[in-house]
C-alpha cells in the first residue's frame, strides 16, 4: 500500500528550506522535527472519503502543526516565522476550512466521496510532483536569485494546477470543481505570479542537494499511514 498524500502534509516543503533563514538557537536543528512527525496520529491512505476519514486527517494536522509552530516560534527568527507563514498560508486555509465543522468546504467536501475515491491516485501524483518541484527549489535556494527562484517556484505552481485539472475530468463538474478550488488553496502562496506566460517552465531543473525549507510537507501531504 502506499502513500497518498492529501493537504495534511504540504508544510514540510516549506519547513526545511526556511527561505535561507537562520536558526535562531544553536541548540535548534531541523531534524527534530522528527518528533512532530512521529507523534502524528496514523490516518488511512488517500483522500478522506467520509467525515471520520477526514476527522482522522484533521487531527493529524492539528497534532503534527502544534508541535511545529513551536519549533518555529522557538528556533527561527522574526523574518523566517514570516517567510514560512506566508507561504504555508493556503495550506493553513484549506485545511481550516476542511476541519472546521459546518463549513461550506467541507459540507462540498463529503458529498464527493465517489470521485475522491476514483481520483486519489492521481491526486496523489500531482502533490508528489509540486512537492519534488518545490523541494528542488528550496534545496537551492541560496543559490537562486529572488527572481529566478520565484519563476520557478510559479512554473511549478502552473504544472500542478494543469495536472489537477486534468484528474479533475474523471469527476463530476462539482467534484472536478472542487478539486481545483482545493488545489488553488493549497498552492496559491507558493510563489508571487504574475499572470504572464511563463515560457521558460520547461527548462530542466538544476541539481539539489538540502536546506531548511521542505520537512513540513509531510504534515499536510503525508501523514502517518495505516
Amino acid at each position: 500500500m502506499t502513500s497518498s498524500p492529501t493537504a495534511d502534509s504540504f508544510f514540510f516543503i516549506f519547513i526545511e528550506g526556511g527561505g535561507g533563514a537562520q536558526l535562531g538557537e544553536d541548540s535548534c536543528d531541523t531534524s527534530e522535527l522528527k518528533i512532530c512527525v512521529e507523534a502524528i496520529p496514523r490516518t488511512p491512505v488517500g483522500l478522506p472519503r467520509n467525515k471520520a476519514e477526514l476527522d482522522a486527517h484533521c487531527k493529524a494536522y492539528q497534532t503534527g502543526m502544534t508541535c511545529m509552530d513551536a519549533w518555529m516560534k522557538r528556533c527561527l527568527p522574526t523574518d523566517g516565522q514570516k517567510f514560512i507563514q506566508q507561504q504555508i498560508g493556503g495550506a493553513r486555509a484549506l485545511m481550516r476550512f476542511l476541519c472546521s465543522n459546518e463549513t461550506a468546504l467541507r459540507k462540498e467536501f463529503l458529498k464527493e466521496s465517489t470521485c475522491w475515491a476514483v481520483v486519489s491516485p492521481d491526486w496523489s501524483r500531482c502533490v508528489d510532483e509540486l512537492h519534488v518541484a518545490v523541494r528542488d527549489v528550496a534545496e537551492r535556494s541560496q543559490q537562486l536569485a529572488y527572481f529566478s527562484r520565484n519563476s520557478e517556484l510559479c512554473c511549478a505552481r502552473d504544472e500542478f494546477m494543469t495536472c489537477v485539472t486534468y484528474v479533475g475530468r474523471s469527476c463530476s463538474n462539482s467534484g472536478g470543481t472542487l478539486l481545483r478550488r482545493m488545489a488553488w488553496v493549497l498552492a496559491q502562496d507558493v510563489a508571487a505570479c504574475s499572470q504572464q506566460p511563463r515560457a521558460y517552465c520547461s527548462a530542466p531543473s538544476l541539481p539539489f542537494a538540502t536546506p531548511l525549507l521542505a520537512t513540513i510537507t509531510g504534515v499536510i501531504l503525508y501523514p502517518a499511514r495505516l
